[in-house]
């Protein structure tokens, strides 16, 4: 079943809607954390390497890198862009696993409105746990590229990721630089806190 949620997350998303991409997205997730196989702590690497294929092909991290970096995007060159986008997907990853891919496993994930507007829609999602109805408000921004629709951000409980680390990025960057930032991003990665 795996192999057949993966195949169908290669394939153009756009004709789906935005709604059954982040569907399909959070059930491969589902699938993977569930997989009884893959539950063993010798598969936990596997584990986490099938969940960042999932990440990765779902999330733009270009479009999400120069929307954390604002106006400073447009000074970096093509090589410091490309570093960026690698360690933003990499930091951006650990936190998605923290504040929703960690809870996945334990609430039912339900849907609301999706609205479209042009080329961008925002999917909104709810993951509750039936037995206390605590619920967890997750809405996902997706914009068309091409022929797939792709997250540019996460709103968890009301807070933008993308804007919550623009903040962050644009503090280190008024006081500092670009290089301080990606050591600082760098350090973070090696300690393994988002």
């Amino acid at each position: 079943m795996a192999s057949l949620i993966a195949i169908s997350l290669s394939l153009p998303a756009l004709a789906a809607g935005p709604q059954e991409r982040v569907k399909a997205t959070l059930e491969a997730v589902s699938a993977v954390l569930t997989d009884p196989q893959l539950q063993e702590p010798a598969k936990a690497e596997e584990r986490q390497q099938r969940l960042r294929r999932i990440i990765f092909d779902t999330f733009d991290f270009e479009e999400m890198a120069g929307m954390t970096l604002g106006g400073h995007w447009a000074r970096l060159t093509s090589q410091q862009r490309e570093e960026f986008v690698g360690l933003f997907g990499d930091l951006f990853e650990r936190s998605y696993n923290r504040l929703v891919l960690r809870f996945l496993p334990e609430r039912e994930a339900t849907y609301g409105t999706a609205s479209l507007e042009e080329d961008r829609a925002v999917v909104r999602t709810t993951l509750l746990v039936r037995k206390t109805n605590e619920q967890l408000p997750v809405d996902y921004r997706l914009i068309a590229k091409g022929q797939r629709w792709t997250v540019f951000d996460v709103v968890v409980d009301g807070v933008s990721l993308a804007l919550n680390y623009r903040a962050q990025f644009d503090r280190i960057l008024r006081t500092s630089s670009y290089d301080t930032l990606v050591e600082k991003i760098k350090r973070k990665l090696a300690k393994g806190s988002s």
